[in-house]
């Protein structure tokens, strides 16, 4: 029987399986994976230049499609730096298979160079981690390890040692694995009636949706237009729902809108669809909330509810539909459509290009939301970045928003952005980044160009951490060690292969967007944006306030002194 490496099994199971593209950096084990990529020919080969832009780029990946992506990393650091990365996808519950060496079977556990426990390391955020002893495990262990990503919906992870991966076996054994279909899990009639009553017994209903409700825009509209319900969202569910659909509010939570919060504030039963909202101080304290999702462990797991059901959230509306009455009474939905309303006429009053001299982070969303495509993908960076995204942006049909939401990381923006165009040639895909954070994964600039990734990278110059800013500002600490020092973000672009384009007018901020959309390279557009631009949250408490005022007089007090010491100079 013909043979073949191990490393041309893994190559053939996943191209097989219906792998396009693998991200990451080869060294030891991995030159043997990367050659038998080579010769196969069916899977493309990203090289990244830091292994966490590769467990960036494949969990947005899996997060678009939630179908399996692929990264790799050497031996001991090269598997350790893809850690933060693939966070990402453990997080968003999102199928990632990640690929690493490892040292020689006879050094194991005998600190050798580069040697890590990785089966400990990897033990949090995967749902799957082996090592590969034998040739005679291969290539079940491989299934085993892509199965459990896609149907545990989280990273499953693959080391293989040096003097392994080469080994011969019998050549294209049979693949053997389950592909998992959308879930329609729904729930019983007993569950649906006794939600019909609860919505029937309600006079002011109010609906939340996130992620989980992806997939199910008419229905949820369907839902609030007979309940004459309002709806707000997380920041995961944005998309859900349209702009500009008369039943959307405004998102709820720190990133939230006043109007969004009245949302939950002001009803008397609250119908959260496919979201595990994760602050709960939020959420109504009352408790009569009706909750449905696709994750049992994920059902009251918040706040206490009245009624929690397992079911998919497309399913279990299309069985709840039928059985509603229609409400009438549209006070509670009109008095926030009003507020929501006025909120909107004073934000382009407010951020109006035409009425400025200084150019409002708010404005940069506002004007990039009318410029793209129906289905142009957006990848929001953490930090004042996500504020403006959350508040400002204007999803509309088929358009994507995706981020590190759960798990926060800095720096997601650009190599997210490269895992999104790779995907998605042919759609727009733009990254809306802080300074910070943007400069943490520059180098790969190099990576959106060597591969002609056209990408649209847009960077919210403001000279800080911004959010972190306002976070000890709000704690009462006045601001320190938040100050950064940049490099000209559009000459490292130009250096590194790409077109860099730079705002500092408002007049120049719609052209400019314009200009961009149309070059056919990777585009990096620095906008200087007006570096106090304050953050309102939704609400205001009274300790909040008093600390912001302290932490704002302490600055003044700082800066005196400092101007005294220097006032002779």
């Amino acid at each position: 029987m013909e043979k073949h490496s191990i490393a041309a099994e893994l190559v053939y199971q996943l191209a097989e399986y219906g792998v396009e593209q693998v991200f990451g950096i080869t060294g030891d084990a991995m030159n043997a994976f990367t050659d038998a990529i080579r010769k196969d020919g069916r899977i493309k080969w990203h090289t990244v230049r830091h292994e966490e832009s590769a467990g960036f780029a494949v969990a947005a990946q899996a997060e678009l499609t939630q179908d399996l992506a692929v990264c790799v990393g050497t031996i001991g650091p090269g598997a350790l730096h893809l850690i933060n990365g693939v966070y990402n996808a453990t997080r968003d519950r999102s199928p990632v298979l990640m690929i690493t060496g490892d040292v020689p079977q006879p050094e194991a556990k005998s600190g050798y160079f580069q040697e890590i426990d990785q089966l400990k390391v990897f033990d949090d955020p995967c749902v799957f981690s082996a090592i590969v002893q034998s040739e005679s495990q291969v290539p079940r262990l491989f299934q085993q390890a892509i199965q459990a990503a896609i149907s545990e919906r989280g990273v499953a992870h693959i080391a293989i040692p040096t003097d392994v991966i080469s080994k011969k076996i019998s050549k294209n054994k049979p693949v053997q694995i389950f592909r998992q279909l959308p879930s329609q899990v729904r729930p019983s009639d007993k569950d649906i009636d006794e939600i019909n009553r609860l919505i029937a017994d309600s006079q002011k209903p109010s609906i939340l949706i996130g992620c989980g409700a992806r997939g199910a825009r008419d229905e949820v509209h369907a839902l609030a237009e007979k309940l004459k319900a309002p709806v707000s969202h997380s920041l995961k569910g944005t998309e859900v729902l349209e702009y500009n659909d008369p039943f959307s509010i405004g998102g709820i939570g720190h990133v939230g809108t006043p109007h969004g919060m009245k949302v939950v504030d002001n009803c008397d039963l609250l119908i959260m669809l496919g979201t595990d909202f994760p602050y709960s101080s939020f959420l109504p304290k009352h408790g009569n909330i009706i909750q449905v999702d696709i994750c049992p462990n994920r059902i009251g797991h918040r706040v206490h509810i009245k009624k929690g059901v397992v079911g998919d959230v497309k399913a279990t509306l299309q069985m709840l539909l039928p059985l509603l009455t229609e409400k009438n009474d549209l006070t509670h939905l009109t008095t926030l459509q009003k507020q929501r309303d006025n909120w909107l006429k004073k934000t382009y009053d407010a951020y109006d290009l035409t009425k400025n001299k200084i150019i409002h982070p708010q404005s940069v969303v506002l004007t990039i939301s009318e410029l793209v495509s129906d289905d142009a993908v957006f990848v929001a960076e953490v930090g004042e970045v996500t504020v403006w995204t959350a508040r400002y942006l204007k999803m509309r049909g088929e358009q994507r928003l995706i981020g590190s939401f759960n798990h926060g990381s800095l720096g997601v923006g650009l190599p997210a952005a490269i895992g999104a165009k790779s995907l998605y040639p042919n759609r727009q895909v733009v990254a809306l980044c802080g300074d910070g954070a943007f400069g943490m994964l520059l180098a790969d600039l190099v990576t959106a160009s060597r591969y002609g990734i056209n990408l649209i990278a847009i960077i919210f110059r403001n000279e800080k951490f911004g959010f972190v800013e306002l976070e000890m500002e709000a704690a009462g600490y006045p601001r320190y060690a938040t100050d950064l020092v940049n490099p000209e973000f559009s000459v490292v672009a130009e250096a590194c292969g790409c077109v860099g384009l730079v705002v500092k007018d408002p007049s120049e901020l719609k052209p400019t967007l314009e200009k961009a959309l149309k070059i056919n390279k990777p585009v990096i557009v620095e906008v200087f944006v007006n570096p106090d631009e304050l953050i309102i949250p939704p609400s205001i408490d009274l300790e909040t306030a008093w600390k912001f005022t302290t932490g704002k007089i302490k600055e003044m007090v700082i800066e005196r002194k400092i101007q005294n010491l220097f006032k002779d100079l």
